[in-house]
């Protein structure tokens, strides 16, 4: 007797599930299907469709003729039987033509028979292999459009949602007490205040590479338990299971399921619980990754750990699936296209990439923390300061407006300093310690996003691969692409419609390191303004260096002095000039060079000699040096003779001494303790070192 390998599998499953929640809001003239239209459709593409291929019941085309089950999952079947090969086809095409007819082509049943036989379990995993072969192979469709052809290039009815094939698949929802019964039920008065009207966040999962994965396992076994895992927890049960779990610790957390099968996972949440939602992608694919494990060390095989791609959309409660569906299977894409980062060779579990406003995430489980971890701090900070009062969202918008404008795009010193203009701390004199706190960790944070590795630090590193590389500020092309995403990833989470839940955020929550925090915000954009924005846009052919240089120091200069602690201070001597004298400048004609002359010289009028007596003074006091001698001639002399003197040039030099003044409060607010433990050590040593009178040792 022989014995058949039948295959058969739903096509344009994702298609049908658009059109079983289409087909309910045309009936109701609603946005949004209901839970029931949901359940129906999952549990028509497994238990339905196997109770009419005959694995399940007793009216099956195929019940008490399958010999074995060889693989079911989520839409798809591959069985054992006896029968005559005529009468197998027979079955088959009854079953195409119930299924198009029924869901007026929306539902397509593609088939595969073959003679087999099965002896071993090696003989049934390539049973299952040759099956998924042919079924995606385009000559199984053409076969079945060649027999069906009469059905096919006919007119079809409007659908009608009353079909009985949909009906007899409904059942009761009454299991399912934990999800939403629509999405408009995801309202939630604490969030938005117009339940006709609200913002929901739709978060669609995609395991990677499981075709890949399927197709290297080579023990039947193995792939058949791998199956029935991901039956299981990629499911409308097991996602029911977690959403009861994440209800229990927070009883506003609300989710609709929109599909849960085969690697598919799709559902919506309120906004403010977008974090706990893709929480929950992770926790499923980790339980998937555990099995894996032990399955890995039962039958000692090299499984490798899954990882899952997870996109991210915003929607409005009353937008129709098809937009938003469009848009989150674009996010679900940049994430697949991501290309996954192993510079660092960090060995990471639960790997996924998830995207958002096209900006991909990576996050994992390793003792490096993970740039979604970072995201989420990032997040939870923006909270933290809009509770104390900071105008998140409208210095986020201006920051944005400045760096989108293509004028300011053109000009790489009127882009970096638009940037740093607007990063300038205007709490750091504030009362409110809170405050001031939140608006530097804000914009250190902000300005990280434009640190690249010193060009000159690659042979240290090399050196001394043990100590960090050194950053510096970078305003090329891609660290500008980077600072817009994040703005904007910053400004969408300012909006209070989009507010985490979460416990109340306190500015102790985050690592204030005041060395960082200088290091990030003033010590690295002085330098990045000294050496580049009032050099590197001077350069020109026919301008010689050092006059370039000879310009600039009439304004700055680096300079050190040692402390009392014994440790050497980097400083900037500068000039005496005042804001509302910078903006005068502004305002003037740029050839008017002796009068910029004047206006400096009346209030840098010190001679050199004084000067330099008084740095040798505050020297031997050890005490920072003066300021600088003005050579109002010099500067008239290489003024007329050069252009530097520009708007762009004026707007560093109020950017640089702005900030050189916050740079010195920030210090005094934030002394080092060096001075002080260097002094502790001394007087430590000092008294282990004396002895006591009347010691005779």
């Amino acid at each position: 007797m022989k014995q058949f390998v039948v295959a058969v599998s739903i096509d344009k499953v994702q298609t049908f599930l658009y059109y079983v929640l289409q087909a309910y809001i045309q009936e109701n003239q609603a946005n949004s299907g209901t839970l029931r239209e949901i359940v129906s459709s999952s549990l028509l593409i497994s238990e339905t469709f196997f109770r009419d291929i005959g694995i399940e019941g007793k009216d099956g085309e195929f019940s008490d003729h399958i010999e074995e089950r060889l693989l079911t999952c989520s839409g798809m079947c591959i069985v054992t039987t006896s029968l005559d090969r005529e009468l197998i086809i027979e079955k088959l095409d009854r079953l195409f033509r119930k299924y198009y007819k029924t869901f007026k082509g929306q539902l397509l049943v593609k088939y595969v028979v073959f003679e087999k036989k099965l002896s071993t379990n090696q003989d049934k995993l390539e049973a299952i292999k040759e099956s998924k072969k042919r079924l995606r192979q385009q000559d199984c469709l053409n076969r079945i459009i060649d027999n069906h052809r009469d059905l096919l290039f006919q007119f079809s009815d409007i659908p009608d949602r009353k079909d009985k094939g949909l009906e007899k698949s409904i059942v009761s929802i009454q299991e399912y007490p934990g999800f939403v019964r629509d999405i408009n039920a995801l309202y939630s008065e604490k969030e938005a205040d117009n339940d006709n009207h609200f913002r929901v966040a739709v978060i669609k999962a995609d395991l990677d590479g499981m075709g890949d994965l399927f197709e290297q396992l080579e023990d039947f076994t193995v792939y058949k338990e791998i199956s029935q895992l991901l039956s299981k927890f990629i499911s409308l049960d097991y996602l029911h299971k977690l959403t009861a779990k994440y209800q229990e610790k927070d009883r506003d957390f609300k989710l609709y399921p929109l599909y849960m099968a085969g690697d598919d996972i799709f559902f919506a949440v309120t906004a403010a619980h977008l974090l706990d939602g893709v929480t929950l992608c992770k926790e499923i694919l980790q339980q998937l990754n555990e099995e894996i494990t032990k399955l890995r060390k039962q039958y000692s095989t090299n499984l490798r750990q899954l990882s899952l791609s997870i996109g991210i959309d915003f929607t409005f409660n009353r937008e129709p699936i098809r937009y938003y569906y469009e848009r989150v299977q674009r996010q679900v894409e940049e994430a697949k296209a991501y290309s996954r980062d192993c510079k660092d060779k960090v060995e990471k579990s639960s790997y996924m990439k998830i995207s958002i406003n096209d900006y991909v995430f990576e996050d994992y489980e390793a003792e490096k923390k993970s740039q979604w971890a970072y995201f989420k701090d990032d997040v939870k900070l923006l909270k933290g300061a809009i509770q104390e009062g900071f105008s998140a969202n409208h210095f986020l918008y201006e920051l944005l407006s400045k760096i989108s404008d293509k004028t300011i795009d053109s000009s790489d010193i009127k882009f970096s300093n638009a940037v740093l203009y607007h990063l300038l701390p205007e709490h750091l004199e504030s009362s409110n310690k809170k405050m001031r706190e939140y608006e530097l960790l804000i914009t250190e944070n902000l300005l990280r996003q434009l640190l690249v590795i010193k060009k000159s630090d690659s042979e240290k590193r090399k050196s001394n691969p043990r100590g960090g590389p050194e950053r510096e500020l970078s305003f090329e092309r891609k660290q500008r692409e980077r600072l817009e995403r994040h703005v904007r990833m910053l400004l969408l989470f300012s909006d209070p419609r989009f507010a985490i839940t979460g416990d109340k955020v306190k500015v102790t929550d985050f690592d204030f390191d005041k060395k960082r925090i200088r290091g990030t915000l003033f010590n690295k954009p002085l330098r990045y303004l000294y050496y580049q924005s009032l050099h590197s846009p001077l350069k020109d052919k026919f301008i010689r260096e050092h006059k370039i240089k000879h310009f600039r120091d009439f304004f700055v200069m680096p300079a050190s002095y040692k402390a009392r602690n014994g440790y050497s201070v980097p400083v900037y001597r500068t000039l005496q000039i005042s804001s509302s004298m910078v903006h005068r400048f502004k305002k003037m004609d740029k050839n008017q060079i002796g009068t910029v002359a004047e206006m400096l010289q009346s209030v840098n009028n010190r001679k050199k000699e004084d000067i330099e007596k008084l740095e040798a003074q505050r020297k031997s006091e050890k005490k920072a040096p003066p300021g600088l001698f003005f050579d109002e001639e010099a500067f008239r002399s290489v003024g007329v003779e050069t252009n530097f003197w520009t708007d762009d040039y004026i707007d560093t030099l109020l950017i640089f001494y702005r900030m050189n003044d916050l740079s010195i409060q920030y210090r005094t607010l934030y002394s080092d303790n060096r001075s002080k433990n260097r002094s502790n050590r001394n007087k430590k040593r000092h008294q282990k070192g004396r002895r006591p009178k009347g010691d005779k040792r």
